[in-house]
Order: structure tokens, then sequence, then C-alpha cells
């Protein structure tokens, strides 16, 4: 899920934060040279933050596209365009009122690139990672929320650190959630190639799947939770 993708650019957006007032609209942000660019989404949030992302693959080079934006985003702002490394992308970003523009690009095997170009309204929005109705564990903590509308539903995503263990934690939300109304309709059972569950729950017009695994260089466990609500996000018509 390409989602997921640029949380880790979240922190890079968040430490351009600027003061200004939130009536500037969206900006137009220029699409990269020689690429194929489709939406992953119009209207999200990540921990509170709107935000807009497409995703792009192009046959210029990494250099060619950071090239692009750094001269795009050059002499007609007071600042100039910030250049980061990212693991193996980089990252160029500009900010434009009080939001913050960025391009995520990497090198796309045998040529070319591919990325992600993002616009995340910083000015009068908080950080907040909300369980939203979740029930949590004692100790778990919420790592990150992402929330999105398409036509017809909403989908909101959570990931949480739990000191739990995968079995304890299953066994905590089938009870706690099939006390609250939702109906188990399917589920993986963990396995020693899988170290992992699934459940699936519906509840009126929503369906809640919950995946936890064992978390990777520590004890406890990793909680995957996706809440879609469908009836609801802008019309299919």
């Amino acid at each position: 899920m390409r989602i997921l993708r640029f949380q880790l650019v979240l922190a890079l957006l968040l430490s351009g934060a600027v003061h200004a007032q939130n009536s500037t609209p969206w900006p137009e942000v220029p699409l990269p040279p020689h690429a194929k660019v489709e939406w992953v989404a119009q209207d999200m949030k990540v921990n509170g933050i709107p935000m807009r992302v497409m995703h792009f693959d192009s046959t210029a080079s990494r250099s060619e596209i950071v090239a692009y934006y750094t001269s795009h985003w050059s002499g007609a702002y007071p600042g100039k365009p910030s250049v980061q490394p990212l693991g193996e992308a980089t990252v160029v970003g500009q900010v434009h009122g009080p939001y913050y523009m960025t391009v995520k690009v990497s090198d796309r095997p045998h040529d070319g690139s591919e990325g992600l170009i993002s616009v995340s309204q910083i000015a009068g929005n908080r950080v907040e990672r909300s369980a939203g109705g979740l029930p949590l564990m004692p100790g778990a903590t919420i790592v990150s929320v992402v929330e999105s509308n398409d036509p017809g539903k909403h989908c909101r995503q959570l990931v949480v650190a739990q000191d739990a263990g995968v079995d304890s934690s299953s066994s905590f939300y089938q009870a706690a959630l099939e006390g609250a109304g939702w109906h188990l309709v399917q589920q993986s059972p963990a396995d020693a190639g899988n170290a992992g569950t699934l459940s699936v729950y519906h509840r009126d017009r929503s369906e809640l799947s919950i995946g936890v695994s064992t978390a990777q260089g520590r004890r406890g466990s990793t909680l995957v939770a996706t809440w879609v609500t469908k009836g609801t996000g802008p019309s299919t018509e």
C-alpha cells in the first residue's frame, strides 16, 4: 500500500512547518518530466495533517528530477528548496504559504525513476494520533494514523506497537470487538511461517481488519487495523 511509503516523509514535512493563514488555496505542483502520474489520494490525513499525494514513474533519472524541482522551486520563493537524502531516495521540499510541497524520488530498476509528490497543509493543524474508537491494550502506542476519503467510503488505518504478544493481542481484540457488536467473519491463525494473525470483522456498513504480527527487533507485537466505512466520502456519481 503506497500510503505507508510516505509516512517517513511526514517527519520532513513537519520540520518545515510555517505559521500562515489557511485561506491560501492548495498549490499546483508541476508534474515531473517524461512521467506517468496517478493519484494516490486527493483527500487524506496522516497523523491529523491534511495531505494530497500522487505517484509517478518517469524515464528521467533521479538526478534530473531533483534538478527539475530544485530549479522550479527557486527564485520565486523567499527561501531555497531543501534537498535531503532519505534512505535510498532523495526528497526535495519547499514551503508554499501554509503548505509544504515535497517530491520523494528514487531510482527505478534498470532506468528512470519513481516517486511521490505530496502537498501537506501544515499551518493551523496539529499532529494527532487518535484511536478513533478502536480499543487499545494497556501499554499500546499509536505509531501512525492514515485516513482517506474515496468515492463511497472512508478508510482509517492505524499502526500500533504493543507489549503483548500475537496470541494475547488477538484474544483481546476478538473479545473487545465482539463485545462492541462486531461480528468475526474471517480469521487466519498464527503458524511458524506466518508468525501473525489476520481477523476480519463486520458491523453495519463497516469492515474492520486486524492484523497482528511479531514485532521485529523487539518484544511484543505490531498491530495494523484498517477500518473501512461504506456510504461515506465523496459521491460515486
